[in-house]
């Protein structure tokens, strides 16, 4: 099950979409918040989420994930690309793709980081 975390309603709902119709079970958070409370009470494969949110940042909920679940694979998307994207990239904790993300992409890089 892939955990889909994105404050902005459309692009939440497009990446979702995205993945169900490739045959994925998602469910959905608007901020890093929200996904550590359904990563409390579920078995997730795979995180996906935006970099720049409200309450808890992306970069935060990577790091929290890595430090209860180091081996989870975690996709950050982003329109914007930052030093602490390039960090946490280099340090292995995380994938990166930048907004705006190709389906075809999309699904390539989950299916890779499933696999």
């Amino acid at each position: 099950m892939i955990l889909l975390v994105e404050d902005e309603p459309r692009s939440r709902y497009a990446f979702g979409k995205i993945l169900r119709a490739n045959g994925h079970e998602v469910m959905e958070a608007a901020d890093g918040q929200e996904a550590l409370k359904l990563l409390e009470q579920h078995n997730f494969d795979l995180v996906i989420t935006d970099l720049v949110m409200p309450r808890l940042n992306g970069f935060l909920l990577a790091a929290q994930i890595r430090s209860t679940r180091p081996h989870m694979p975690v996709l950050l998307i982003s329109g914007c690309f930052s030093e602490d994207a390039g960090r946490i990239i280099s340090s292995g904790s995380a994938e990166f793709m930048h907004k705006p993300i190709d389906p075809a992409d999309l699904i390539a890089a989950v299916q890779r980081l499933l696999h």
